[in-house]
């Protein structure tokens, strides 16, 4: 089975899976009792306890948030404020399950951009980037290792008309690194909303110009490559963020973002490229 094979088999099965994970977290989400309707119960049980005689199995009571009535259930097993605190109990447990649910299905669905980002790069890969990724699996991934070959030493590397440096991940591990080394002050761009390299542009207050050819490298080297516009975010390295137990490439970001929208040109990545290769040094 060649390295292409291998990645393509594993990524494709990570992305079966973590779709499967966010369909069924997605409804469990909607099956998980409302904390507020359980607590809204609860504290009207309370307020109005002084005016409910006996052991009912239902009252009903003004409910302050709607300005109607509200009826709720009881168990005349026990007093009006040990259903209130059931229903306090209730709530307390329907948070904790959200936040479970929550927690799993942020991490599903940072699985499934992982997935589709690793598939897309594929594409691009060279045989060397592609029996590196091999290497990159996960010890248990059930796939016949690829041949040896040295790993890519540094993300791509582009210089814009007017001299400055970007870089571009060439995976998800890559994009972290690339992502989380860059000085704050210098400015990233990934393509809105779709799986794609992150790109940083090494300047702090760059030209239209080198943000426009920036932002093409960053529509080029995603799922949106091709030939319609793509909208590509334009923020500061200082607003970026990992959040813990994130997977790898998966950023949050602080603040608002600007947005510059280009049509993927192929002709200019090859000019950026070898305005690189003329730039380089041989021990870089």
């Amino acid at each position: 089975m060649t390295p292409l094979m291998q990645l393509t088999q594993y990524w494709q099965h990570q992305l079966d899976r973590a779709t499967h994970d966010v369909r069924a977290l997605q409804r469990a989400q909607t099956q998980l009792a409302s904390v507020d309707a359980l607590q809204l119960r609860g504290t009207l049980l309370k307020t109005y306890a002084h005016q409910i005689t006996g052991r009912p199995d239902h009252v009903t009571l003004p409910d302050y948030t709607t300005a109607r009535p509200l009826t709720i259930p009881l168990d005349p097993a026990l007093t009006v404020m040990a259903n209130a605190d059931a229903y306090f109990a209730r709530a307390h447990k329907a948070k904790r399950g959200q936040a479970t649910v929550q927690t799993k299905l942020a991490a599903a669905q940072a699985l499934q951009v992982d997935a589709q980002a690793q598939l897309t790069a594929l594409s691009a890969a060279t045989p060397d980037q592609l029996d590196a990724m091999v290497r990159t699996l996960p010890a248990d991934h059930g796939l016949t290792p690829a041949a040896p070959s040295v790993a890519p030493a540094r993300p791509r590397r582009f210089w814009t008309a007017d001299h400055v440096l970007v870089e571009v991940g060439k995976n998800s591990r890559q994009n972290d690194r690339l992502t989380l080394t860059a000085p704050k002050t210098d400015t990233w761009l990934h393509v809105h909303d779709l799986p794609g390299a992150h790109v940083v542009l090494h300047s702090a207050t760059p030209s239209a110009q080198a943000l426009r050819e920036a932002a093409n490298l960053a529509a080029y080297f995603s799922k949106g490559r091709g030939d319609r516009p793509v909208p590509v975010d334009i923020l500061k390295v200082a607003q970026l963020q990992k959040p813990r137990g994130a997977k790898p490439g998966l950023v949050t970001f602080a603040g608002r973002a600007r947005s510059l929208t280009v049509r993927p040109d192929p002709a200019l990545v090859q000019r950026l490229a070898e305005a690189a290769a003329d730039a380089l040094s041989p021990d870089d």
